[in-house]
């Protein structure tokens, strides 16, 4: 089946009446709220953007005059609703493409892995329409076939954009994700200051999200029962580190422990959860996970991806083992395959040298200083992060 091809509308057609400022030109970091939804779209190659104006249409497009977009003005945006901004939008659209995100400006968040799911969707299912969500709450961007966009054009406006989606009763389909950008917007200057603390925080999921995360991946219970115990271990060897005056990122290692075994079960699950991970929008997270198998180079210098490494090599399923312990089972196991034995030497090779580097015991690493304490790992994990 031929791809279909895909497009966006953006509505910034209002004047932000709620918000003491024009919501679509306020900054989030370093670009405006409007650049920021737009480079979302284009991070996952769709080129085909329209943006609707109206009140500071000039601002608005001097501000993208190099995104390569194009621009429709609702010159009666001051007694018209929103969704006469959609309707003009789709018109310009509906002939050019297949398929068409609608979003409003001020939703900037929305992970990639999101827009991709919801366009896979759309192409391999004769679908109308998508409703993402959060938390059971629904958000932004819908994404509407060239002929959902059709009977919104031909709504009479009761109820906007919302009543025009009621009258869509087929082939219609709510995801769920594991997102919390669906749900954020700008409405109000509270909603802004959201975004802002959102901005900062984006990069590392919480314990909490992860958690969330691997609930909408499926992960087995043996799985997060292995990851909650490499988050453990993990976290010791955090400590003991800073202990010695080595300070890492241990929300970084928290969130990499638990998502490390992400896509468990999968052909070459760490690059493939890696990538996951990555189109969520934890760039170093997913860093890390593609390496938790086999780090591509071990130095003297220890990281958040080393300390996940070993512990990850010190967990079998829900329990502790020595590097010994943990190696020699896969040496039995494969000792009539050379090229897998190589594999495990270099990999024991590697675990041997950060447990030496980071605790310093020299016999042969036939124990393990750790001993867990009840409410240890959360105790780590809701203390201030370094």
């Amino acid at each position: 089946m031929k791809n279909k091809k895909i497009g966006v509308l953006v509505v910034a057609g209002g004047i932000s009446s709620r918000m003491n400022d024009f919501k679509p030109l306020m900054n989030i970091g370093r670009y405006s709220m409007i650049e920021t939804t737009i480079m979302n779209y284009k991070s996952i190659g769709i080129d085909d953007i329209v943006v609707v104006t109206g009140y500071r249409a000039n601002d608005i497009q001097e501000k993208l005059k190099n995104y390569n977009l194009c621009f429709v003005n609702n010159k009666d945006y001051m007694t018209t609703q929103m969704f006469d901004s959609v309707c003009l939008g789709l018109n310009q659209l509906i002939n050019r493409v297949d398929l068409i995100f609608i979003t409003p400006s001020d939703s900037p968040f929305v992970q990639a892995f999101t827009l991709k799911r919801m366009s896979e969707e759309m192409q391999t299912n004769e679908l109308n329409f998508i409703q993402p969500a959060y938390l059971h709450k629904n958000g932004h961007p819908i994404l509407v076939s060239s002929e959902c966009a059709k009977i919104i054009l031909k709504h009479d406006g009761t109820m906007g954009l919302k009543g025009a989606i009621l009258k869509i009763t087929s082939n219609y389909k709510n995801m769920s994700f594991a997102d919390p950008g669906i749900v954020l917007d700008a409405d109000t200057e509270k909603d802004y200051l959201n975004l802002l603390h959102y901005n900062e925080n984006k990069n590392i999921p919480t314990y909490d999200l992860c958690k969330k995360i691997q609930d909408y991946f499926e992960v087995t219970d043996e799985v997060k029962i292995h990851s909650k115990k490499v988050t453990e271990v993990a976290l010791h060897i955090y400590q003991t580190l800073y202990d010695k005056g080595i300070f890492l990122n241990k929300n970084i290692i928290v969130s990499a422990s638990m998502l490390h075994d992400i896509a468990k079960g999968k052909k070459n699950h760490d690059k493939l959860g890696a990538q996951w991970i990555f189109d969520m929008g934890y760039e170093e997270v997913s860093k890390i996970i593609a390496e938790h198998m086999n780090l591509s180079s071990v130095t003297d210098r220890i990281t958040e991806k080393e300390v996940v490494y070993l512990a990850d090599k010190l967990v079998e399923d829900n329990n502790l083992e020595t590097i010994e312990q943990s190696f020699s089972r896969k040496e039995e196991l494969y000792k009539n395959n050379k090229e897998v034995l190589r594999i495990i030497e270099k990999r024991k090779e590697q675990a041997m040298y950060l447990y030496l580097n980071i605790f310093g015991d020299t016999d042969n690493m036939k124990t393990y200083p750790y001993k867990h304490e009840k409410s240890y790992t959360d105790k780590l994990i809701n203390s201030s992060p370094i």
